[in-house]
C-alpha cells in the first residue's frame, strides 16, 4: 500500500513537471520542494529534505526510480509491515538529504545543486537488504546474494556519473543500513 502510494506521488508530480505546467521543468522542480540548498540555508525550507525524494523532471530517471521502488518496495513492505516500512523510507530520506546538504556546507559545489529524485530511498532499500541479510541470514542472505550485483552496479555507476548525488546515494544507503538496524534492534519486525 505503500510503495504503491509513494510511487503514485511520484508518477504524479513527473506527469504534472512534463505535460501541465508550461515552464522550464527544472524551476518547477525548485517550485515544487527540490533539495536546493541555499533555500534551506537562507529561507529555512526544511521540508525540502523530504519533498525532493517525489520529484522527477526526465523519462529515463523516474521510470528507474519508480521501477526500483516498486519491485523492491513491495518486497520490503511485505517482509516488514506498514510501520517499519514506512520508518524505513523516512530515515533514508532524511540520511540521504541531511548528508547532501553537509556535502554543500563544506563545497560551494554541492551548493548551488539542484538534486531530486527517488533513488536515495531506493539505496535506503539496499542497505535494508544488506542489514537483512547479514543479520538475519536464511532466506534473506539469498535475497542479498541475489540483490549484490545490482547493488554493486549501482554504486559503480554512482562514482562514475557526475550528475548523480553521490551524497544522496551514499546518505541512502547509510540511513537504509541505520534504520533497519534500529527495527531489528527494537524487535519491530
Amino acid at each position: 500500500m505503500i510503495t504503491n502510494i509513494y510511487v503514485l506521488i511520484c508518477a504524479l508530480i513527473f506527469i504534472y513537471i512534463q505535460f501541465i505546467q508550461h515552464g522550464d521543468k527544472w524551476g518547477c522542480a525548485l517550485r515544487l520542494g527540490g533539495f536546493y540548498p541555499p533555500y534551506i540555508q537562507e529561507r529555512h525550507q526544511y521540508w525540502r529534505f523530504i519533498t525532493c525524494h517525489f520529484i522527477h523532471a526526465e523519462f529515463f530517471h523516474f521510470l528507474m526510480n519508480a521501477y526500483a521502488l516498486y519491485q523492491i518496495g513491495h518486497f520490503l513492505e511485505a517482509c516488514l509491515g506498514t510501520v517499519p516500512y514506512l520508518y524505513l523510507i523516512v530515515i533514508s530520506m532524511i540520511l540521504s538529504s541531511m548528508l547532501s546538504y553537509s556535502a554543500s556546507q563544506i563545497s560551494s559545489r554541492y551548493y548551488q545543486t539542484l538534486t531530486i529524485g527517488a533513488s536515495g530511498v531506493v539505496f535506503g532499500f539496499f542497505g535494508a537488504i544488506i542489514v537483512l541479510g547479514y543479520v538475519l541470514g536464511g532466506p534473506f542472505m539469498s535475497v542479498l546474494e541475489n540483490f549484490a550485483l545490482v547493488i554493486v552496479i549501482n554504486l559503480v555507476y554512482t562514482f562514475m556519473d557526475r550528475h548523480i548525488s553521490k551524497t544522496g546515494h551514499i546518505g541512502g544507503l547509510i540511513g537504509g543500513i541505520v534504520a533497519m538496524v534500529m527495527i531489528l534492534a527494537l524487535h519491530i519486525v
